[in-house]
């Protein structure tokens, strides 16, 4: 756009965040006026639209379905809701602010909060009216079906096959398209997959012609949904068939970017004859491991949301496969910076990160979150990357005895505590301070599985035995012995103490006084 545009942009622009922020930061205990909501969101929304500036739009649509939802029942605006939509209209003023130079960071933004208000308020598959609308898409699903049917029976020239894919593209010129599932699917699916026929890259291969036969057989039933006023059903043995064979023709795609170990690329011999470590580098390992990933984990993010909103066939599959790469790029990235922790997570995650797996999904969420916090490094995750690993496996983690202390300015607490966490039989051992970061982050992660499971399931197992806090807790001579334990580990070592021990320590011997 012109700058006169894009300031007249801005400024219209502003004004609606505006009248957003105003509304949601009014609204403490009760529910902003939705009526004003909703159209201060819908008139940024047709702002953004013209301006074709989509990832506002999106925001602005999200806000716009949680607001319906919240005018209609269907959503409380309690403390959580509340914070989800002072943080959408907070990202609408940097994103607003940012249209002049509009990038990849803008793009990440803007996705990011679309997808988390999606969740919350998801787009309803409308059906098509029997007007106009719902006749052009039954009759030109049809026209492409037909054409990609006769090229997967009896393959032509290249130019035939290009005329029929542009009636496939022409689907996406029906706005209703993205919202009727998996027709949007098929169309996307479709292009990828003609391009090297297209490009004369490859020749029509039996797996790609038999995805044509697929998509053709989905676009007619769909198409003939939409024409009686209906939606496209999701889950029919043509649809099922498509997403089976669409994997197919993925699976034969040769996947890139291996990473070689340097010390295969060089000859028979010492390796400093040829490398050498530079002795003032540019960045550091940690720094060179957030530039890697922080875009990889936000991509990441992204295809968790897609995978929790798909609900086609078709989509699940296409996300899944996505995701599944991604984890793959994560884990061969972390392995090139010796990170096992966090590559043995995204190995393990892989398989469930494929079909979509409610547990992976929660833990690749937590994994992608704590990657793309730019204060957050190498030796800052591997702890928390257990704990995950921990969580997705559904082992508990060992025996660990956790120091909270430093709990007490918190708390108010008279005297600080430490909670030996046993077994299922409740024996108890100490460890060591890395152990406790380890525990605590397992702590937080298991509160994160109430989201995907019923509160009747079990953490653990059904075979593990409930044991009451008071029989963990240290207290006067059983605190006592556990500290002259500990202090004769610490006069056997040579090394001094660590100071996360001696804290320990100290911790016992106030409980042992206390009692």
């Amino acid at each position: 756009m012109s700058g006169g545009l894009i300031d007249f942009f801005i400024l219209e622009a502003t004004e609606y965040v505006d009248q957003l922020d105003g509304l949601v930061s009014r609204a403490t205990t009760s529910a902003p006026d939705t009526d004003s909501f909703t159209r201060a969101a819908r008139a940024l929304r047709g702002s953004a639209t013209m301006a074709k500036l989509r990832g506002i739009a999106e925001v602005a649509s999200g806000l716009e379905r949680l607001s319906r939802a919240i005018r209609d029942g269907r959503l409380p605006w309690d403390a959580a809701i509340r914070g989800t939509a002072i943080s959408a209209v907070d990202d609408l003023k940097f994103l607003v602010r940012g249209a002049r130079t509009w990038g990849e960071s803008e793009d990440k933004r803007a996705a990011l909060r679309a997808a988390e208000l999606n969740r919350l308020a998801p787009r309803e598959a409308q059906p098509l009216s029997r007007g106009g609308g719902a006749a052009f898409l039954a009759t030109a699903a049809a026209d492409a079906a037909a054409g990609l049917l006769a090229y997967a029976e009896q393959p032509t020239s290249v130019e035939v096959f290009t005329s029929t894919m542009q009636r496939v593209r022409a689907l996406r010129g029906v706005a209703a398209l993205k919202d009727l599932p998996p027709l949007s699917e098929v169309v996307d699916t479709l292009d990828i997959a003609a391009k090297p026929i297209e490009l004369r890259q490859e020749p029509p291969t039996a797996e790609r012609r038999r995805l044509f036969r697929a998509a053709a057989r989905v676009l007619i039933e769909g198409g003939e949904a939409v024409r009686t006023g209906g939606i496209p059903p999701t889950d029919t043995i043509a649809v099922r068939e498509f997403a089976h064979a669409a994997e197919s023709v993925r699976t034969g795609e040769k996947e890139t970017d291996d990473v070689v170990p340097i010390a295969n690329l060089l000859p028979d011999g010492p390796q400093s004859a040829f490398v050498q470590a530079a002795p003032n580098p540019p960045t550091s390992a940690q720094q060179r491991f957030r530039l890697e990933v922080v875009s990889q984990a936000e991509h990441l993010r992204r295809l968790v949301f897609d995978g929790r909103a798909a609900v086609d066939a078709a989509t699940r599959d296409r996300v899944g496969r996505e995701l599944r790469s991604a984890v793959r790029a994560l884990a061969k990235a972390a392995q090139s910076f010796a990170a096992h922790d966090i590559a043995n997570l995204f190995l393990a995650a892989e398989r469930g990160a494929a079909i979509l797996d409610k547990k992976a999904l929660w833990v690749l969420d937590e994994a992608g979150t704590d990657l793309s916090r730019p204060d957050n490094g190498l030796t800052d995750v591997a702890p928390r990357f257990r704990a995950l690993w921990q969580r997705l496996n559904g082992t508990p983690p060992a025996p660990l005895t956790a120091t909270i202390a430093r709990q007490r300015k918190l708390s108010g607490t008279p005297a600080s505590a430490s909670v030996v966490i046993g077994s299922a039989s409740g024996k108890a051992s100490g460890v060591s301070g890395a152990e406790l970061q380890q525990l605590l982050s397992t702590g937080l992660a298991g509160l994160g599985a109430l989201e995907d499971s019923h509160m009747s399931d079990p953490i653990w197992g059904e075979d593990d035995d409930i044991i009451p806090i008071e029989d963990l807790l240290y207290r006067g001579k059983d605190a006592l012995r556990a500290a002259s334990d500990l202090g004769a580990k610490l006069r056997d070592k040579a090394e001094p103490p660590d100071p996360v021990v001696l804290n320990e320590l100290y911790d016992l011997l106030q409980l042992a006084s206390a009692d």
